[in-house]
């Protein structure tokens, strides 16, 4: 009975002794495994690039000027349909019916291009050119015209897609227009390039006497910019003097006695013919007048002055060939004809300009709208 109590309490030691035994083995496999860390969190994927925005398109070109230049040609005319009529035929101008802003009016074009156009004559004017000259500021152009006694005939006014322009007059009633279009003037052509028929190549002022002739040099320098010079034309007892009017010494128009003096006190645009005397011999046919005839003017070509059934004004020339031209003649825009000078013209008018034509390419407001153009 003894020996069963000592034996109690020795395996108790032995139990006790071997879960110790048991738990310091469990504490010390515990404290050795190793522990996971953590898993990173994964790095977040780059960002796409934004997509590039497009390329703007290049800013369109400034428009070029040449003030100075004439650059539209609009003929206000007594009768409409008849100087429609003979220009069709004797120059072969296509002529459309446009209309602008409840203005009516003709839309003049040689090859295809606007080069003026045709619109009624306004109370009791008679028929005759009212030529278009690029300037800066139209607005400042009309205020230097009063200052030197010119007068508006029709106020400054905006044409739509093409300009700003306004209808004067000189101190001797000369009409004329002030024009700046919204895209520019046309290019004087390369000098060696023959312009082609129906173009507008030449200004001219026909003054009546000697009194205007002088009044007309002094005015237009004052009033546009111009500067004067003198060309000698003709040899031996025929040799003459011919007027001119340039800016930026470049040939812009021509200043002479009207002959016959009828046709004083306005301005002649001329346009090149393919064969002056061919022309001129329809002219009666369709009702016009042979003013001037055929003459040849050395260097410069084979000219004539006819006018329309209406009384309208214009000069033909068959332009001389750029080896017949002499060689210290002025640069392009020029070349006088006794009156004409190749220049290369046309643009606005009341349209286009309607550039000019543009204003000489198309017709302005109340009037038709640029230079050159028909919008």
């Amino acid at each position: 009975m003894q020996r069963k109590t000592l034996l109690v309490p020795f395996l108790g030691a032995v139990l006790a002794a071997a879960l110790a035994a048991c738990g310091s083995d469990s504490k010390s496999s515990q404290g050795t495994t190793p522990v996971a860390e953590p898993a990173q969190p994964a790095e977040p994927a780059p960002a796409e690039p934004a997509p590039a925005e497009p390329t703007p398109p290049p800013e369109p070109p400034a428009p070029t000027y040449l003030h100075g230049k004439w650059v539209w040609y609009e003929l206000r005319s007594t009768d409409v349909e008849k100087s429609k009529a003979f220009y069709s035929e004797l120059l072969g101008w296509q002529i459309e019916p446009q209309e602008m802003s409840g203005v009516k009016f003709e839309l003049v074009k040689s090859g295809g291009k606007d080069v003026g156009i045709i619109s009624p004559a306004q109370g009791k004017a008679k028929s005759h050119w009212v030529p278009f000259v690029s300037v800066p500021d139209v607005d400042a152009a009309v205020k230097t015209i009063e200052e030197q006694k010119g007068k508006v005939v029709q106020p400054a006014t905006d044409i739509p897609d093409i300009g700003r322009m306004a209808i004067v007059s000189d101190p001797n009633g000369a009409e004329f227009a002030v024009f700046k279009g919204l895209k520019g003037d046309e290019p004087d052509p390369p000098r060696d390039q023959m312009p082609g028929a129906g173009t507008f190549v030449w200004n001219e002022y026909l003054s009546k006497n000697k009194k205007q002739h002088t009044a007309a040099l002094a005015f237009y320098p004052a009033a546009l910019g111009y500067t004067t010079s003198q060309m000698q034309m003709g040899e031996g007892k025929k040799k003459s003097s011919y007027d001119m009017l340039s800016f930026g010494e470049i040939p812009r128009a021509g200043v002479q006695a009207a002959k016959p003096a009828s046709l004083g006190g306005q301005w002649l645009p001329w346009v090149t013919v393919d064969d002056t005397d061919a022309v001129i011999a329809n002219v009666k046919k369709l009702k016009g007048k042979v003013l001037v005839k055929a003459h040849d003017i050395p260097t410069v070509g084979r000219a004539a002055v006819v006018a329309d059934p209406t009384g309208g004004a214009i000069g033909l020339l068959k332009p001389a060939s750029p080896a017949e031209q002499q060689p210290a003649a002025p640069a392009a825009g020029e070349q006088p004809a006794g009156g004409a000078q190749p220049s290369g013209a046309a643009q606005p008018s009341g349209a286009q300009p309607a550039q000019p034509a543009q204003p000489s390419g198309a017709a302005p407001p109340a009037e038709p709208a640029q230079p050159g153009t028909k919008k």
